[in-house]
């Protein structure tokens, strides 16, 4: 595409050098690991270090916030690379969310279950779907492991090119406060937003809980607004006080839902067991069944949104129902991990203060026997909430093993120690080896027993220090159940 037709109209300060409107620009980056001859490389905050890199690898156009060092022959100046690379990678690839239905999905927590039951549906209708969220970036054959949440704003708009190019119909994509607050989906044109529930997270990054919430609230106050799509629908949570906050107003329609009732989407009929949820929803007046190994009251939720999402798109209920029921797990999230020793094990994501709360609290109303659980907390990250998780795994379960979790730089004990505050009225030991705690919590286990592994879920890493070790969860258990005899 030629330098000239990337640049209309979009907010560009000055240009400085010999550049030429009619210049092919051959791609568009800000890695300078992927620069190539006539590439456009953009020196965002993360990447200025790297434009010697960059330019030796001959790229003919550099995009910058300011004047940089050198002779720097063509040089655009922006007051927002990140804005400008958005917006000049949705140029770039020909604007392919005008042609998917695009569905963002926004939350502390729900937003990986969503999207997973949101492609289910999809499927059952005969649709074809496309992902991009925690665990993997996927459509037709094609699966990658997921960098981040929500990608960088050139790869969503490389994936959705590849989607639109797939035949792929429906798009859905998990879109962090990250993501919102650094402008990755600036230029995605969404048809629908989602809502999911918004707690204690992130506040490293953001600084305040405020911070956070207002990153958020940027998928429906900005980028639901700007989008071009004739019919927008927002799609809210209502049982979280912070829903009301979003709505977006007219054009825009609102649907709501709540798992207690009065709202577009509820539950008319719930029954909750170990085994999973047997539910009657009533979706816009409409009845839908539901069957599905999916376990605890927090997936209720989950369930309306991805319902509410299938009445929005114009999917009869059965397809709707067929689908929710039809998804058999998410990985990490709740995820059972089969022991014929007559207790139960799970494994879940929660790294959270809320989310481990739910998930315990769900296991207390259907376990028969104890409730064993094994958590850290992860380093580099929010150390508020470290006693917080201390308290709620005192406060719920039976015997608790609190370990390490991605300590990444700092100092495994450390962590632990900034969780035992928290601690309080349960049975507890350290044991800073994560495999060995594991392992420490399947021998513990009898009949009836629920043994929770919590906080990373999917993940089939260990961070120590700066370097990702191979471990999984699930691995680690069905290792000690063999072993377990």
């Amino acid at each position: 595409m030629k330098l000239g037709e990337l640049l209309t109209g979009m907010p560009v300060t000055t240009i400085r050098g010999g550049l030429s409107q009619g210049q092919e620009i051959t791609g568009i980056t800000k890695d300078s690991r992927e620069v190539r001859e006539g590439a456009m490389f953009f020196a965002t905050g993360s990447s200025t270090s790297f434009l010697q890199d960059a330019l030796s690898r001959k790229a003919s156009v550099i995009v910058s916030e300011g004047p940089l060092p050198g002779d720097i022959p063509c040089l655009v100046v922006t007051e927002d690379v990140r804005l400008l690379l958005a917006r000049v990678a949705a140029r770039f690839y020909g604007f392919p969310s005008r042609r998917i239905n695009v569905t963002g999905i926004t939350g502390t927590n729900g937003k990986t279950t969503v999207s997973y039951l949101i492609e289910s549906i999809v499927r059952a209708s005969g649709a074809q779907s496309g992902v991009i969220g925690t665990i993997s970036y996927r459509y037709g054959q094609h699966v990658q492991k997921g960098a981040n949440t929500t990608p960088e704003s050139v790869d969503i708009q490389s994936l959705l090119a590849a989607m639109s190019a797939g035949d792929v119909g429906y798009a859905v994509m998990e879109v962090s406060s990250h993501a919102l607050d650094q402008g990755r989906v600036e230029g995605v044109d969404f048809d629908c937003a989602i809502f999911t529930n918004l707690t204690h997270d992130h506040l490293d990054y953001h600084g305040d809980f405020e911070h956070y919430r207002q990153a958020k609230a940027l998928l429906f106050h900005h980028c639901l607004r700007e989008s071009t799509k004739e019919k927008k629908c927002a799609i809210l949570n209502i049982d979280d006080p912070y829903a009301r906050s979003l709505v977006p107003g007219p054009p825009i329609t609102t649907l709501t839902y709540s798992s207690r009732g009065a709202a577009d989407a509820y539950p008319t009929a719930l029954h909750e067991s170990i085994d999973g949820l047997d539910l009657e929803l009533s979706v816009k007046g409409r009845s839908v069944r539901v069957a599905t190994p999916l376990v605890g009251l927090f997936n209720v939720s989950n369930i309306l949104a991805a319902a509410l999402f299938g009445h929005g798109a114009g999917m009869p209920a059965d397809v709707i129902g067929a689908g929710l029921s039809s998804l058999e797990g998410v990985p990490g999230r709740l995820e059972r991990v089969a022991t014929d020793k007559g207790f139960y094990v799970f494994v879940d994501y929660a790294h959270t203060p809320d989310a481990l709360e739910k998930t315990m609290e769900t296991l207390n109303r259907v376990r028969q026997g104890r409730l064993i659980v094994v958590f850290g907390c992860g380093g580099d990250r929010d150390r508020t909430k470290r006693p917080l998780m201390g308290r709620i795994a005192s406060g719920l379960a039976d015997f608790t093993f609190v370990t390490s979790d991605n300590p990444r730089t700092e100092d495994p004990l450390s962590i632990i120690g900034e969780i035992k505050p928290g601690i309080a009225g349960c049975a507890f030991k350290v044991i800073e080896d994560r495999r060995a705690a594991i392992a420490g919590a399947i021998a513990m286990a009898k009949d009836k027993d629920v043994v929770l592994v919590a906080g990373k879920g999917h993940e089939d890493y260990q961070i120590i220090g700066k370097s990702a070790y191979p471990f999984s969860d699930r691995q680690v258990i069905e290792e000690c159940v063999r072993v377990a005899g």
